[in-house]
């Protein structure tokens, strides 16, 4: 199964070098890494990696979707520039997006600037979980997940921040299952240049999760019924969260959201 990872570049030149390091010498045998540039500027890659220019700031949904034609492979593997995973990521996920269309790991979020984890979406698994969509929504969680091909649409250019989630559910949604390997593979890097915590990222959440309410009503995402219903109780709940994030920041001044819930949690 050919992989081809996704990697948007924006104002990425502190960590680039170290993400196409990993995304260069995964074990799998067959990937195909593709790069897309989304600041205007220049970058040192390697001739084996495609290289796209996007727009210039269009965000990381309309930077994936320009990449995305430039990809070969059967599995889409996308790969934010701050970010890290192990080198045998793609190896393990493989199998299980081949079967099941969607796969992810146990996965945790650090702080790159303290070295601390502040979050594990899932402690003590020793064993592949099978997840449904509506098990996926529980989680609460922003995870970051492999796909085969022909479960994925476009990312949302319309929803501002939190468009990984929407594109998620619809993967999962068309897939029928997530499968989860048993095994800490990424890690998902939080410092406060980080585009989730750059300046306007808590209004810009606002807007996204709006359009997200929006898009679930109107039968976009989350086509089942009784999956719309949970779905909508979620983003509202979400929305409620990020309002209260901005109310913390403004008092205690620049947190990671993850450090936010678990110190108000």
């Amino acid at each position: 199964m050919k992989c081809s990872i996704l990697i948007p570049l924006y104002q990425a030149h502190e960590h680039y070098r170290d993400t196409l390091h990993i995304a260069l010498n995964q074990t799998h045998p067959d990937v195909q890494v593709v790069v897309v540039i989304d600041d205007g500027l220049e970058y040192e890659l390697p001739e084996s990696v495609v290289c796209v220019r996007a727009g210039i700031g269009s965000g990381p949904n309309a930077a994936r979707n320009a990449g995305l034609p430039w990809c070969q492979g059967d599995m889409i593997l996308p790969l934010d520039a701050d970010d890290w995973m192990s080198l045998d990521r793609v190896e393990k996920l493989a199998p299980l997006v081949q079967q099941y269309g969607v796969a992810g790991d146990c996965e945790i979020t650090r702080n790159k600037d303290t070295g601390i984890i502040e979050r594990e979406v899932f402690p003590g698994v020793t064993q592949t979980q099978i997840l449904s969509a509506s098990h996926y929504l529980d989680l609460n969680a922003t995870i970051h997940l492999a796909f085969r091909r022909d479960v994925i649409q476009r990312w949302p250019e319309s929803v501002a921040l939190a468009g990984d989630t929407v594109f998620n559910l619809d993967a999962i949604e068309r897939a029928g299952a997530l499968a989860i390997y048993p095994q800490t593979l990424f890690e998902y890097r939080t410092h406060l240049n980080s585009h989730c915590h750059r300046p306007g990222s808590i209004e810009r959440a606002e807007a996204g999760y709006k359009e997200i309410l929006r898009l679930i009503d109107a039968g976009v995402v989350a086509r089942q019924p009784d999956l719309q219903c949970h779905a909508r109780a979620l983003f509202q709940a979400k929305r409620t969260t990020n309002q209260a994030y901005g109310r913390f920041v403004a008092q205690h001044g620049p947190h990671s959201f993850d450090h936010f819930l678990e110190t108000t949690q």
